[in-house]
């Protein structure tokens, strides 16, 4: 898997909703019945976003053969699409319908903290160094303050073999750099805004050569200035899809990100970009795009991925476009432009909650352990089996099977790709391999000495003003997407959007961010 910043906003949701699984759910068990007892296998269901994936079934047949064998349970893992995958659980949870495991974030509707806040998720405290000691202690310590709600751990990290401290930046088709001449080393560690102005011009000169590409990727459910705080030097106040930032230059100060200046010349960015032709003229609409990400469509993308093109030449992660096969036919460059540091949000970005109605805690969380700690279990799940569904190559090159089982670069919603030895994730047999690994030794250093957000352990109560919490998340739903998109004309769509935000009560938002954040730096 390609490393990319799953950090989603405002997602439009559709009524349709793919389910896959294996099993039925055990109605008849007890609050109280013994996991470890019996020889019935507990049966576990575990909610995730997913496209269909093929072979699905034969694949978790296998799968369940390792989970009944080592721990006495059976995983019914339901996959959902990701346009209503918020939608559905939290109806869910609303309606308290059982389930056991559910992918969990705080981006996209998912609510981490607000579903956990309210006694959705169990406390796993004290349960989860018993049940799940080395998903526990193999991770950086400081990633467990980020899924606690009032001192209390609500969610399993899913820490990835990439690490957690993150640096925001750009990715190029390195065919069309060269050919175009563009400079792209230049812009290492300059603000976005300056990035972007000269990005422009090299969009432009490719496409003009390769018309059937897309210059920028924009949808409905990425936002790259809401979705991604860090690449403007800013970092969430709480949920990041709630308005409330604060500029990492002045930690102290509670802002509405979208009266700044940045945002502004964003949204004019963008729009000159709609208009030449640079983006989709659905970017607004559009939920899925990974279809053009697979097809090697865009010229360029955000991107993640560090050690960049500079720091680390010859980083396999970052020698290709997201999501395509390989450097031969999307070859690329990035370069990093933000500072490196954890963002409080990085626990909650990618995690598993367990239903806290779960007649099974404790098994759920022996599940967890097991997909962590299990390398064989893992890499079926997420890659399949080896010779069916995915090969080397005479030249060890990792090679998906065309038509077989594909778990649509998903793996990190089903626990920590991490492990000491590296050796989870679909790494070539070749010095290519070899060299990744030694990149993600790197990164996970650097997890060691990277700066910290100001505002990592901060759990913003959004329950004084959740009224206003509510109008505000259906207005930015409403517009960020088309302003991202550059779909309308900020001129006049933004100060529209700045009136409705203060109608729907976005100053009582930041007002009440700020006082429970002042209280809460005055207790550290």
């Amino acid at each position: 898997m390609k490393r990319f910043s799953a950090i989603l906003l405002s997602v439009t949701m559709l009524f349709t909703v793919m389910l896959a699984g294996c099993g039925q759910k055990d109605s008849g068990s007890s609050k109280k019945e013994t996991d470890t007892g019996g020889d019935k296998p507990v049966e576990l269901t575990f909610y995730m976003m997913n496209s269909p994936v093929n072979d699905f079934d034969r694949v978790m047949k296998k799968a369940n053969e390792i989970i009944t064998k080592e721990i006495n349970a059976k995983l019914n893992l339901v996959l959902v699409d990701s346009s209503t995958y918020a939608e559905k659980m939290n109806l869910m949870i609303n309606s308290g319908d059982d389930w056991d495991l559910s992918f969990t974030a705080n981006w996209g509707g998912i609510n981490f903290f607000e579903n956990a806040a309210k006694g959705a998720y169990a406390d796993l405290t004290d349960l989860l160094p018993k049940y799940a000691p080395q998903t526990y202690s193999r991770i950086p310590k400081g990633l467990w303050e980020g899924v606690k709600v009032n001192g209390k751990i609500y969610g399993l990290v899913n820490y990835q073999q990439w690490g957690t401290a993150k640096r925001e930046g750009f990715k190029f088709r390195s065919d069309l750099v060269d050919e175009t001449g563009f400079d792209w080393k230049a812009l290492k560690g300059k603000p976005t805004i300056e990035v972007l102005e000269k990005i422009g011009p090299f969009l432009g000169d490719a496409l003009a050569k390769h018309q059937g590409m897309i210059g920028f990727e924009t949808s409905s459910v990425e936002s790259l200035y809401a979705s991604n705080p860090l690449l403007w030097n800013m970092e969430s106040v709480g949920d990041i899809s709630i308005p409330g930032w604060i500029n990492l230059d002045k930690p102290d100060t509670v802002i509405n990100q979208f009266e700044t200046p940045e945002f502004a010349k964003y949204c004019e960015i963008m729009r000159d970009w709609y208009n030449k032709g640079y983006v989709r003229k659905d970017g607004a609409t559009v939920k899925d795009t990974s279809p053009d990400r697979k097809a090697a469509k865009f010229v360029a993308e955000k991107t993640g991925s560090w050690p960049d093109s500079i720091d680390y030449p010859g980083n396999p992660d970052a020698s290709n476009m997201s999501m395509t096969k390989s450097a031969g036919n999307a070859p690329a460059v990035s370069v990093s432009t933000t500072r490196t540091m954890i963002p409080a949000g990085a626990a909650s970005t990618a995690a598993i909650a367990i239903n806290s109605n779960s007649k099974h805690i404790e098994k759920a969380l022996q599940l967890v352990e097991l997909l962590n700690t299990n390398d064989e279990l893992y890499k079926l799940i997420t890659l399949g089996e080896e010779g069916v569904d995915y090969k080397y190559d005479e030249n060890g090159k990792f090679t998906m099977i065309e038509g077989k089982y594909n778990f649509n670069f998903n793996e990190w919603q089903m626990g920590q790709s991490y492990s000491p030895n590296f050796n989870r994730a679909n790494y070539d047999k070749n010095k290519d391999g070899e060299t990744q690994k030694e990149t993600q030794k790197f990164v996970y250093e650097a997890d060691k000495t990277a700066e910290i957000s100001p505002v990592t352990g901060f759990v913003f109560d959004p329950t004084p003003v959740k009224t206003q919490v509510a109008n505000c998340a259906a207005v930015t739903s409403e517009i960020i997407p088309a302003l991202s998109s550059g779909s309308v004309d900020p001129a006049k769509a933004l100060p529209e959007f700045l009136k409705r935000l203060k109608t729907a009560g976005v100053e009582d938002i930041i007002k009440e961010k700020q006082a429970q954040y002042d209280a809460w730096r005055a207790n550290k």
